[in-house]
């Protein structure tokens, strides 16, 4: 697990085999990043569901402003702040001890960009989508990136949020949404990777 691109380039990230989180592999995270495209600098980021924080950091990596970390679980929490400290990458990240779907319902923030990768069969996907559907968490032209199995199929429509495309790399995929009001493209259904 490294950091791709950006001022922590090559870093190797912490990892525990203790836990039983399943990391973004480096690919899928790299299309995350080619999917955000330029939206990553400056960006207000929260990556909901963190893990160890491998996005989240490439995101701070990247040029992302503000940095949220949002984890449930005690050992990922402390690997992510020591993650964060070993890429120099602390300074403008928060690390949040916190259900998702509790953060969801009480947080007062905005973002540009929200990465949530939940547990594949926890049930929690349903539930976040449901929070979605009621409170608007994204600024004007943000972008919400859901990563889910591929035979999971996500509503075209969540709250204000429009399913603008998907990106299919074989058991997983990525689904993009954005506010309704921020569309200034041709929705394209499905896009596949070669992964």
């Amino acid at each position: 697990m490294r950091v791709i691109k950006g001022k922590a380039k090559g870093r190797r990230l912490k990892v525990s085999k203790g836990l039983d989180i399943r990391p973004t592999s480096d690919k899928v995270k790299e299309s995350v990043f080619n999917i955000t495209g330029d939206k990553i600098d400056g960006a207000v980021f929260l990556d909901l569901c963190a893990g160890i924080g491998n996005v989240g950091i490439e995101a701070a990596s990247r040029g992302a402003k503000e940095i949220a970390f949002v984890e449930s679980n005690q050992k990922a929490v402390k690997l992510i702040k020591e993650n964060l400290l070993l890429c120099h990458l602390e300074e403008d990240s928060n690390v949040i001890f916190s259900d998702a779907v509790k953060f969801l319902k009480t947080t007062e923030g905005k973002f540009d960009i929200i990465f949530f990768d939940p547990p594949y069969r926890s049930g929690l996907l349903q539930d976040a989508l449901a929070v979605f559907e009621k409170k608007e968490m994204l600024n004007p032209d943000g972008i919400l990136i859901v990563e889910h199995l591929s035979r999971t199929i996500l509503s075209e429509k969540i709250g204000g949020l429009i399913l603008l495309k998907k990106y299919k790399y074989g058991d997983t995929t990525l689904s993009l949404y954005k506010r309704k009001e921020g569309l200034h493209e041709k929705k394209d259904c499905c896009v596949s990777g070669d992964i």
